[in-house]
């Protein structure tokens, strides 16, 4: 009890902080770091985020405050401290491009070299001008010898399908919010598949009556953390709809790798149907139960459309894809297509579910105004 005590009083002083030193909480610097990425994704700024962790078991108490002093005195004032376990730090380096972050790391990998603080230090660079997703750069503050600089995914090693990663440290905090979602998704696609399955079979019949070829339409689509999976529709346009894509592409409306025109000649009689009442969408319900999708989340883009999206577009993967977020009911509010993935990375800085269910409320009037096909 005592020691609980000592360790509790320990903790406190790390994150108030002696002399005016201050330390943010998880749950403040998880803020502050969301605050950032919004910020630098809008005007198109990189930050630096490194990551600071206390290696050695012995007197990491005192070893925690003297880590916290340094920081706090060989970091300038915009920087953010803040505490994301026992003995793991954050330093937010706003306004920061990838040679200052590594000077950073530098700089201090030779300090805490000098007063024999022993710590892994590492540095993530966000920078929406530069490479195509968040980079990892392993610092050598954990004196084992130098590692080289890695980089998660770039445009020249890009011969498929591969995973991608832009999670932040903070992600891992979202543990419980995820079992809850995922419990959600479940629950409502068993449900949805049960009220709607005799609508889908009876519309699986009308396409296969209207139009010659399959029922369903399947695609390759970009998931959660660059995961290509096949995704589920009934079919609304004819069989060779895809290969007739390019000559039809200067018709197209939409800005950006998407594609979309209006009176599209190749949707069917039904077709047409099937897209204002967003009938075509409830096989996905099937890809929502397989785990592929959620309820709510960013819309998946064709796997082809996906990869030619800019490097900020894609943190749009660190969460699952869904049946509908924000552009699906208010797609007037984007104009163009940065304008569209603005709405979906909002939907993942503030993804809660609250806010889901408010979207799936929204998401029902949809086909009652028929807006579905816009």
């Amino acid at each position: 009890m005592l020691g609980a005590l000592i360790q509790y009083w320990s903790d406190r002083r790390v994150r108030r902080g002696r002399n005016g030193e201050s330390v943010l909480t998880r749950q403040q610097f998880n803020h502050e770091l969301t605050r950032e990425r919004i910020r630098a994704t809008r005007r198109s700024i990189p930050f630096c985020l490194l990551n600071v962790e206390l290696t050695a078991e012995a007197d990491r108490s005192n070893n925690r405050r003297k880590l916290v002093r340094l920081l706090n005195r060989n970091l300038r004032i915009t920087d953010q401290i803040g505490q994301l376990n026992r003995n793991q730090f954050g330093v937010l380096l706003v306004d920061t491009p990838e040679m200052g972050g590594r000077a950073c790391l530098d700089r201090l990998t030779r300090l805490f070299d000098g007063v024999q603080l022993d710590v892994r230090l590492s540095l993530r660079v966000h920078d929406p001008e530069g490479f195509d997703s968040d980079d990892d750069y392993p610092g050598d503050g954990d004196r084992r010898g130098e590692t080289p600089t890695t980089r998660q995914w770039s445009p020249e090693t890009d011969a498929g399908p591969v995973e991608v990663s832009t999670e932040s440290p903070m992600t891992s905090g979202k543990t419980i919010q995820s079992a809850l979602k995922r419990s959600v998704d479940v629950i409502g696609a068993s449900v949805g598949l049960i009220l709607t399955g005799p609508i889908i079979l009876g519309s699986m019949a009308a396409v296969k009556l209207t139009s010659p070829g399959p029922a369903m339409f399947t695609q390759t689509r970009e998931g959660y953390r660059g995961r290509p999976f096949t995704i589920y529709k009934l079919r609304t346009m004819i069989v060779d709809a895809e290969s007739q894509q390019a000559a039809l592409r200067e018709q197209s409306h939409r800005d950006g790798p998407a594609f979309k025109i209006e009176r599209d000649p190749r949707v069917t009689s039904v077709g047409h149907l099937f897209r204002v009442t967003c009938i075509d969408e409830l096989p996905q319900l099937w890809n929502v139960l397989k785990g592929d999708m959620s309820l709510v989340g960013p819309r998946p883009l064709p796997w082809h459309e996906s990869r030619a999206c800019s490097h900020w577009h894609r943190r749009r993967l660190d969460v699952k894809p869904g049946m509908t977020c924000y552009w699906q009911v208010d797609k007037e509010a984007a104009e163009t297509f940065d304008d569209w993935m603005r709405m979906d990375l909002r939907y993942v800085d503030r993804t809660g579910l609250l806010g889901d269910f408010r979207l799936i409320a929204q998401t029902v009037t949809v086909p009652i105004l028929g807006r579905g096909s816009r």
